[in-house]
């Protein structure tokens, strides 16, 4: 049988050739996976620099708009005063209407279709009947009058009970007496509601 020598150098160098070609193969596998991890590396910084400059795209427009908005702050402040001063036109535009207009109601009778005007001014409230052209200018006169320079304005209540009244010829016979004024007779024949 044949025995191994005690003292051989192959007995040290064999284990050791064993160990070296492990640390071979490793020195190998990692020059792969420093390949790619430098292969993510590149990846990640490419993600990164298009998000840069998409960030600085985004950074840039903003800081445009903010310089836009500085420009135009003064423009707005201005935008602001007229819109305040235009609400405060409505309101004296509306007061300075229901202060200028002198309205006066005739009513129409359901029954006949007649005109008349109920005067509370009197210390007894009384109904003063229309029934001519005469009537109707003297009445127009009077409220001119009692309107001192504010403009005269007649409205004409139809009935609430039928529509029948006033009749076309009617409306046209009260349109003429009321021409001299505006009113709410319509052009048509009817009264505008």
């Amino acid at each position: 049988m044949i025995q191994m020598p005690r003292r051989s150098v192959t007995r040290f160098f064999i284990p050791l050739i064993d160990v070296l070609l492990l640390l071979f193969c490793i020195f190998l596998l990692m020059d792969i996976n420093s390949k790619m991890e430098v292969e993510k590396q590149v990846e990640v910084v490419e993600e990164q620099s298009s998000s840069i400059d998409g960030l600085q795209a985004l950074l840039e427009r903003r800081t445009k708009e903010l310089h836009q908005f500085e420009d135009d702050r003064p423009k707005l402040n201005e935008l602001a005063k007229l819109r305040e001063e235009l609400e405060r036109m409505k309101n004296a535009s509306q007061k300075n209407l229901q202060e200028r207009t002198f309205i006066r109601i005739i009513d129409i009778d359901g029954k006949g279709g007649s005109i008349s005007f109920y005067d509370e001014s009197k210390e007894k409230p009384i109904s003063i009947p229309i029934a001519s052209a005469k009537s109707a200018h003297a009445l127009i006169e009077r409220h001119r009058k009692e309107a001192d320079g504010r403009d005269l304005y007649y409205v004409f209540m139809p009935p609430r009970d039928t529509i029948n009244y006033p009749t076309l010829g009617q409306a046209r016979r009260y349109r003429d007496w009321f021409a001299s004024v505006p009113n709410s007779l319509n052009p048509l024949g009817g009264v505008s509601k």
